[in-house]
């Protein structure tokens, strides 16, 4: 039985991954176009033993900050929505990390998944926790900075030559959404 959904939208399910999920996880995130827009420490090629670790970490989150977006014909999943505590003097911001496999690429799917998510965010978690939603995007991935405006985040600057990865320097594009912003 899979788990409860947090989030059923026209586009989209957003649930708690389950071990169930691995080869759909490998064959959606096994991707070199995907892993380049990600973090460096995503792996590339995504293997069986990556997802396999992946859901076992998800599995003893608490609270759990990390879940899969799914095809809503099917259940399968198709990407993966998650926050991370920044901590420190951003004890109250939490960054919001997103991916989508390459078939359901330009179908609205993350824009719609984003922006629900971080309406889940600011009510799941209580406002003394979380005041700031913030996320970074490389500056060759346009699409997933529309991502992030079309949810409703505002572009707060470009921070020069902050990417580095495959030996390749780049701006990281830095976009923020404060619970009030939804009020």
């Amino acid at each position: 039985t899979l788990p409860t959904p947090i989030l059923t939208l026209p586009k989209s399910i957003i649930r708690p991954i389950h071990a169930s999920d691995a080869a759909a996880l490998v064959a959606t995130a096994n991707s070199p176009r995907l892993a380049r827009g990600l973090r460096a420490h995503f792996p590339s090629p995504y293997t069986l033993r990556d997802a396999e670790a992946w859901i076992a970490r998800c599995a003893v989150e608490s609270p759990r900050r990390s879940f899969a977006v799914c095809d809503p014909a099917t259940n399968a999943v198709c990407g993966g929505v998650s926050l991370r505590v920044l901590g420190g003097d951003e004890a109250r911001t939490f960054e919001i990390g997103y991916y989508l496999g390459e078939a359901y690429w330009g179908g609205g799917v993350m824009s719609e998944a984003v922006a629900a998510f971080a309406r889940w965010a600011f009510a799941a978690v209580p406002e003394a926790e979380l005041q700031r939603l913030e996320a970074g995007v490389y500056s060759f991935n346009p699409a997933s900075a529309r991502v992030l405006a079309k949810a409703g985040f505002v572009f707060e600057g470009c921070r020069r030559g902050a990417g580095f990865k495959h030996g390749e320097a780049f701006d990281i594009l830095m976009y923020g959404l404060l619970r009030q912003d939804l009020e």
